[in-house]
């Protein structure tokens, strides 16, 4: 067999694993609900105020936040609760409070009825020591079965609440 038949066949092998295995996930994915919650905390040396000035200045996330690229400021919802669009390797997402109890409590939501995922993030600092706790909750939405299957078996549904967490302890320590 020439060396091109070779290349063809093993092509095709390839070609037929990665359907295969995207078949597999997007039935492990239809077969998983919806919705899920995951989330994560941590400790930080500075006051609850401090850390919410950090989470709530969007304009500021791409200097901190690796996974975006730009943030734009939307008009406010027709309630008067703040929107943005942060742009990153993945597309744009729009985002806005749902509520807000400065610097205490802190939801925010996806605000994009046209994306395969949905959901909220709630963020609760409170004291500790001379310094403050946040717990990060998300419960999501993930609509399409492929997408489910792989944030699941994949990438894990908590992936981007340690994601984030990770970049908010190195901005804070910085």
């Amino acid at each position: 067999m020439s060396g091109w038949r070779w290349a063809g066949a093993a092509a095709a092998v390839l070609a037929a694993g990665a359907a295969g295995a995207l078949a597999t996930v997007w039935a492990a994915g239809r077969r998983l609900p919806v919705e899920h919650v995951s989330g994560g905390g941590l400790e930080l040396a500075q006051s609850p105020g401090a850390v919410w000035e950090v989470l709530t200045d969007v304009e500021l996330f791409p200097a901190w936040r690796p996974d975006v690229a730009h943030v734009e400021r939307l008009p406010a919802t027709a309630a008067g609760r703040p929107r943005w669009r942060e742009d990153g390797r993945h597309g744009h997402t729009v985002y806005e409070v749902v509520e807000s109890e400065a610097p205490h409590r802190l939801v925010t939501g996806i605000a994009d009825p046209d994306l395969p995922y949905g959901g909220t993030w709630t963020f609760v600092l409170s004291a500790a020591g001379d310094g403050c706790a946040l717990t990060v909750t998300e419960r999501g939405e993930v609509y399409h079965p492929l997408y489910r299957g792989v944030s699941h078996y994949v990438t894990g549904e908590g992936a981007a609440v340690h994601r984030f967490l990770a970049a908010l302890a190195h901005r804070m320590a910085g």
